[in-house]
C-alpha cells in the first residue's frame, strides 16, 4: 500500500487526473457552495461597518497628498517598519474608488474574505462526503479563531493582516500543486509583495520551504534557492542598506503575566535584558494559537483559576474549543509519526507540517510584542491542520458502537464550541461598526484629543463624506441584546 502511494505521488499525470476529477466532483461543488454561504454571512456585517476614523480616515488623508510612486518610495525610509507596498495597496484602491470610498474599501475587505475561503477549500481538496462533512468545522475554526477577529474588525483602511493571510494561503496552494514554470515566478512575486507589505509576509518563505522539505514540488529547487536569497536580502536591505531597524520596548504596550504593561513598565522590567521579554512573547504567541491562552500575552484564564474566580462563558467556550481541537491535532501527529520518520508525506501530512513551521516562525516574528492578530497566519494553518486531523479521525475510527457514540459526542462538542466562536466574530464586527459610528458622531471632540484637526480643504471634504457615509448613508442597525449575548461578547 505504501509503495503504491509513493508511485502515485511521483506521477504528475496521476496528480493532474486527480485535479480534473476533483474539479467536476459534486462534493467539491457542494463545498464551494457552503463556503459562499459562509462568506455571505460575514459580508453582511462587514458591509455594515463604516471606514474607521483612526488608521482609516487619517491614513486616507495622506493617500490624497502623494502620488503612488512618491508614497511607496517614501515608505522605504520609515523608522522601525518597512511596509511600502502596504501604502501602495491603499493608494491603488483609493484611486480606483474615485470618491466612492465606502463601497471600494469595504467591498475589497469582503473580496479578501471570499478569496481566503476559496483558498482554504482548495487546500482541503474536498472530494468525498467526509471531506464536505468536516468543512463546516474547518471554516468555523478559520473564522472563529481569536487571531482572525482582528482581520475583520479593523482596517487601515485595508487590513494588512488579511492581505498576509491571502499571501500565505496562496503560497501553500502554489507549493502543493503540480510542477509548473509559472508557479516559480508566482512564488517569487508573492514573496516580494508580502515581505514589503508587512513583516509577517516573510512567512511566505517559510511556507514554500516547509512544503519543499516535505516533498512538495509545485515550486522548483531553483526557485527555493532564489527565495532564500531574497529572504536573506530582505534583512540586508532593512538593517544594512536602509537601517530601518525594528520596534523596541518603547514602541507600545504589551501583555506580560496577568495584565498588559505600558512601555515604561516594560523598560523597567526588561530594559537590561530584553531577550527574556522577547522569549516570553514567542512562547506566549505559540501557546495562544494552540490553547487560546494567553491572549495578547495576558494569562487571564489562568489568573482566574489561580484566584478561584469564576471565568466567563466565552472563556469556557474558548477553552473547550481549543482543547478539543488541539487534542485531535496532537492525536493526528502521533498517528503520523512513523510515516514522517521514513519521510513518507502525503498532502495531509504536508499541511500539518507546514502548520508546525508557520506556528514556530510566526511566534518568532512576534518577539517584539504580542497581539492576537499578529498570529493570524498561524491561525489559518491551524484551522487547515485541525480539519485534516478531524477528517483522518473520522475515517480511521473503529466502527464499534461505543467508539461511534464517543466520537459523535466529541465532534458535537467541538463543533458547537467553534460555531459559537464563529458567530462571536460576526457580533464583534457589528459592535465594532457601532463603535466606529459613535466616533464619527463625535469626530470633532476626538480630533481635538488627538490634536489632529484637519484644515486642508480636501481633508475636510473627505471628512464630511466619510462622516455622512457612516451616519447618514449607512446608519447602524439596532443593538443586539439578551442573555444569550453573554456567550458571544469578549471572545
Amino acid at each position: 500500500m505504501i509503495a503504491g502511494e509513493v508511485r502515485l505521488k511521483a506521477n504528475p499525470a496521476a496528480d493532474a487526473s486527480i485535479g480534473r476529477s476533483e474539479a467536476t466532483s459534486p462534493w467539491t461543488l457542494a463545498a464551494y457552495a457552503y463556503g459562499l454561504f459562509v462568506v455571505l454571512g460575514l459580508a453582511y456585517v462587514l458591509l455594515d461597518m463604516p471606514i474607521q476614523v483612526a488608521d482609516g480616515y487619517t491614513n486616507m488623508i495622506g493617500l490624497g497628498q502623494r502620488s503612488l510612486l512618491d508614497g511607496v518610495y517614501g515608505e522605504f525610509f520609515q523608522r522601525s517598519y518597512l511596509r511600502p507596498l502596504l501604502w501602495g495597496q491603499q493608494h491603488v484602491v483609493y484611486t480606483l474608488a474615485n470618491g466612492r470610498y465606502f463601497e471600494w474599501f469595504r467591498g475589497w475587505h469582503v473580496v479578501q474574505v471570499l478569496l481566503l475561503v476559496v483558498l482554504f477549500i482548495r487546500l482541503q481538496r474536498p472530494r468525498s462526503i467526509v471531506d464536505v462533512a468536516v468543512l463546516p468545522l474547518g471554516l468555523a475554526i478559520l473564522l472563529g479563531m481569536h487571531t482572525f477577529i482582528g482581520t475583520v474588525v479593523e482596517a487601515f483602511p485595508i487590513n494588512t493582516f488579511m492581505t498576509i493571510l491571502l499571501c500565505t494561503a496562496g503560497a501553500a496552494d502554489i507549493a502543493l500543486g503540480p510542477p509548473k514554470w509559472w508557479r516559480d515566478l508566482a512564488a517569487l512575486v508573492l514573496f516580494v509583495f508580502a515581505a514589503l507589505t508587512v513583516e509577517s509576509g516573510l512567512l511566505v518563505w517559510v511556507v514554500f520551504v516547509a512544503a519543499w522539505l516535505t516533498g512538495a514540488r509545485g515550486v522548483s529547487k531553483g526557485a527555493i534557492v532564489t527565495l532564500t536569497v531574497l529572504f536573506a536580502g530582505y534583512f540586508v536591505l532593512r538593517f544594512g542598506v536602509l537601517d530601518v531597524g525594528s520596534p523596541g520596548l518603547i514602541e507600545r504596550s504589551s501583555g506580560y503575566g496577568f495584565r498588559s504593561r505600558d512601555p515604561q513598565e516594560l523598560i523597567a522590567l526588561f530594559g537590561a535584558d530584553p531577550w527574556r521579554f522577547y522569549s516570553y512573547n514567542v512562547v506566549s504567541s505559540i501557546l495562544s494559537v494552540l490553547w487560546s491562552e494567553p491572549r495578547a500575552g495576558v494569562w487571564d484564564l489562568t489568573e482566574r483559576l489561580v484566584d478561584h474566580v469564576m471565568f466567563s462563558r466565552p472563556m469556557m467556550v474558548n477553552m473547550v474549543a481549543s482543547t478539543l481541537a488541539t487534542g485531535v491535532l496532537i492525536r493526528d501527529v502521533w498517528m503520523r509519526r512513523r510515516r514522517w520518520r521514513v519521510r513518507l508525506f502525503e498532502r495531509a501530512d504536508r499541511i500539518v507540517l507546514i502548520f508546525a513551521a508557520v506556528l514556530v516562525a510566526n511566534g518568532a516574528l512576534s518577539y517584539g510584542y504580542t497581539k492576537d492578530v499578529m498570529m493570524s497566519p498561524a491561525g489559518v494553518f491551524y484551522a487547515l491542520a485541525v480539519t485534516v486531523a478531524t477528517r483522518e479521525l473520522i475515517g480511521q475510527a473503529p466502527r464499534a458502537a461505543a467508539v461511534t457514540i464517543v466520537l459523535a459526542m466529541l465532534m458535537a462538542a467541538m463543533s458547537a464550541a467553534w460555531a459559537v466562536r464563529a458567530v462571536a466574530v460576526h457580533v464583534a464586527v457589528r459592535q465594532s461598526g457601532m463603535a466606529v459610528r459613535e466616533q464619527w458622531a463625535y469626530l470633532d471632540q476626538w480630533l481635538e484629543t488627538q490634536q489632529n484637526s484637519a484644515s486642508d480643504p480636501a481633508a475636510l471634504a473627505l471628512q464630511r463624506q466619510l462622516q455622512d457615509d457612516a451616519i447618514v448613508r449607512h446608519p447602524g442597525k439596532p443593538a443586539l441584546t439578551g442573555d444569550w449575548m453573554t456567550w458571544l461578547e469578549g471572545q
